[in-house]
């Protein structure tokens, strides 16, 4: 399978051990990559935030052949994929009711004079 990864990673059998390697000098370059790879949940991970691509379509290949960096952050992953991540978790501060506050109220009793 032709792969293209932006980020260096490790794919391990079942039994844990190493049958490919994505290291700096391979990445962000296509490579042929056994279909064992399928069966690392890494694979998968990094397929959906978007810092692997497999399985392309000759288009998608020629695109990424021209810029493999276009439409990712930093850190490798399309921001499609992290944006809806973030918007899946809520926090708790938008969870709770918001308190009211209200400015102090004017002292209307006066202390008795002595």
């Amino acid at each position: 399978m032709l792969i293209l990864s932006r980020v260096c990673a490790e794919f391990r059998d079942r039994s844990g051990t190493v049958i490919y390697r994505v290291t700096p000098e391979t990445r962000l370059t296509f490579r042929e990559a056994p279909e064992a790879i399928r069966q690392d949940p890494l694979f998968e991970l990094l397929i959906r935030e978007g810092s692997l691509e497999a399985s392309m379509t000759p288009v998608q290949q020629k695109q990424l052949e021209n810029s493999p960096l276009e439409g990712v952050d930093a850190a490798g992953r399309k921001p499609a994929a992290s944006s809806s991540r973030a918007s899946g978790r809520k926090s708790r501060a938008k969870d709770e009711p918001a308190a009211e506050i209200k400015p102090d109220e004017e002292k209307t009793e006066q202390e008795p004079e002595s």
